[in-house]
């Protein structure tokens, strides 16, 4: 991928593009004209074909975000000095040579997702009109619109909260005072137009605003590599959940359990468990980003840095969770060739695609639930706690009515949580966002002390604005913390 330059310079990043989607039946668009050339329906499936193309990339679904999820926690390691990303590992990056790659893809999805916003109300609409999708959908023209705009708002909002949690500190530290991110959501045609930061509180807002028209639009249908209204709902559930809002994300939660498995989706059984993460489009599936052998990120992909061992288990994970835990249906979710090399396998060759080409899981039917248990427990709801929790505890080969009320707290859930979303980027934040502090017991040597043991006052624990936009904005602000180092 280009260089991603100053985003007020309103050019359109060059992101990822491919020869097409066979799983779409659509070729993608990456690059759509500022001045606008949307003008069917059809033109905005394009676009967001495009974005979903550009999340693929490593430098954010394909890897990086996975990656970063993972290495900065407890659970999770580089391999040795040499491994992909192990800055992430060590934290040995600066106000001068943060990441960039967020940044860049962050803002060049948004910028077209908003020219799709501006485009798709011009759309003059015969609502009744039944249409024929790309897809071979029978659908009304208000049906194809709703969802479109649905995707978009969905995405949109994705993205607001990926960046929010990168740069921003959690909400609950100082309920969303810091800065996170400029909020771009409309179509910046001023060349000079030089964005500040907005607080944590307002990206939340705007990430909220734009989920809940998302689930308010989108058909609870199945669809496959495409954000559905019960994967968006799984994503406004996490996110009331940052915000400690944990009555709305129980309510959410909830719902949105009882509306997808009315459609067909449910839990893996154990059984199913340690084979189904190679079958594309399963039970518990709510959203999973498509590769293909044409277009993914092959070598910089997250299912080659795992089966490469650019990333393992901690030695404390592999022995507290796998190492000796044959009961749970998890434990086979690392590799045992090697005790020095556990890697995760929940990236594997699905069907006639390499590892390196796996689909990605983003949105699974087990966080709704684990979702919905965490936010009972927090309110001290314990029927409905072991209610949602017991069928994910029950991957442990324990029945979770074997343990007494007072053995139903947060820590247990978090502790599932923990095991459940291993090697899929969620230990990090999960930690953090819950005042809780990350506990390196064996690291690299490269490792510095201060990253052995902390929590949300950790100044690292937020990534620096990239260094190109420190040049060319005056209006953008580092992390103060950043400049004292």
């Amino acid at each position: 991928m280009k260089k991603i330059k100053y985003i007020a310079l309103g050019v359109i990043a060059t992101l990822f593009s491919s020869c097409g989607n066979d799983w779409l039946d659509l070729q993608s668009s990456t690059q759509i004209e500022t001045d606008g050339s949307l003008t069917e329906l059809r033109d905005f499936e394009f676009v967001l074909n495009g974005a979903y193309s550009s999340m693929q990339s490593s430098s954010y679904y394909g890897a990086n975000m996975t990656c970063y999820g993972d290495l900065t926690g407890d659970d999770m390691k580089s391999y040795k000095s040499s491994s992909t990303n192990v800055s992430y590992y060590t934290f040995k990056y600066n106000k001068t040579n943060g990441p960039s790659g967020f940044w860049g893809m962050y803002y060049g999805i948004a910028k077209n997702l908003n020219i799709l916003f501006r485009d798709i109300e011009k759309i003059q609409l015969v609502p009744d009109r039944e249409i024929t999708t790309p897809k071979l959908e029978k659908l009304t023209e208000q049906e194809y619109y709703n969802d479109l705009k649905g995707e978009a708002f969905a995405i949109r909002a994705l993205l607001l909260f990926d960046m929010t949690r990168l740069y921003g500190y959690p909400y609950l530290k100082d309920n969303g005072a810091s800065l996170a991110v400029p909020i771009i959501d409309k179509v910046v045609e001023d060349k000079n137009f030089k964005p500040s930061r907005n607080t944590t509180a307002q990206c939340y807002k705007a990430i909220t605003d734009d989920l809940k028209e998302a689930v308010k639009l989108l058909r609870p249908v199945k669809k496959e590599g495409k954000i559905n209204k019960w994967a968006a709902m799984t994503l406004l559930s996490r996110v009331y959940l940052y915000m400690g809002n944990d009555g709305e994300a129980y309510n959410v939660a909830a719902e949105a359990i009882k509306g997808a498995e009315k459609q067909g989706y449910k839990l893996w059984t154990n059984d199913e468990y340690a084979k189904i993460w190679a079958t594309p489009f399963n039970s518990e599936l709510l959203f999973e980003i498509v590769n293909l052998t044409t277009d993914s990120p092959g070598k910089s992909s997250i299912g080659y840095l795992c089966t490469k061992y650019n990333l393992i288990a901690t030695e404390k994970y592999w022995k507290d969770y796998m190492k000796d835990n044959s009961d749970d249906v998890r434990s086979q979710m690392v590799s045992t060739a090697s005790s020095s090399k556990p890697y995760c396998l929940k990236y594997p060759a699905q069907g006639s695609k390499s590892y390196e080409d796996a689909n990605i899981p983003i949105f699974r039917l087990s966080e709704l639930y684990l979702n919905a248990a965490e936010a009972a427990v927090k309110k001290n709801d314990i029927p409905n706690t072991r209610k949602y929790l017991k069928p994910i505890y029950a991957r442990t080969g324990e029945d979770l009515d074997a343990l007494s009320d007072d053995k139903i707290t947060l820590d247990l859930v978090l502790e599932q949580r923990r095991i459940e979303f291993w090697g899929e980027g969620q230990r990090f934040f999960d930690l953090l966002r819950n005042g809780k502090s990350v506990e390196r017991k064996d690291h690299l040597s490269e490792v510095p002390d201060e990253a052995l043991n902390f929590n949300w006052d950790y100044y690292k624990m937020v990534l620096p604005v990239p260094n190109h936009e420190m040049e060319y904005n005056e209006n953008m602000v580092q992390n103060p913390e950043y400049e004292q180092h």
